[in-house]
């Protein structure tokens, strides 16, 4: 049976997979505990046609 601990990592957990559209859900484990979630999310943009790409230039 899982402690009130375990229960608020699944919820965390739970709760990055569902708000996410593109990226990861990173679980750290030790000693057989979960110490840290981290969330890295991706934004991804479209270039369209008409848009050109902005050039940066470094003096």
């Amino acid at each position: 049976m899982t402690n009130l601990i375990e229960e608020q990592h699944l919820s965390v957990i739970e709760k990055a997979i569902q708000e996410i559209q593109f990226g990861e859900v990173q679980i750290t484990i030790q000693d057989g505990k979960i110490i840290q979630i981290n969330r890295l999310e991706k934004h991804r943009f479209t270039q369209t046609k008409t848009n050109k790409p902005s050039k940066l230039t470094i003096k």
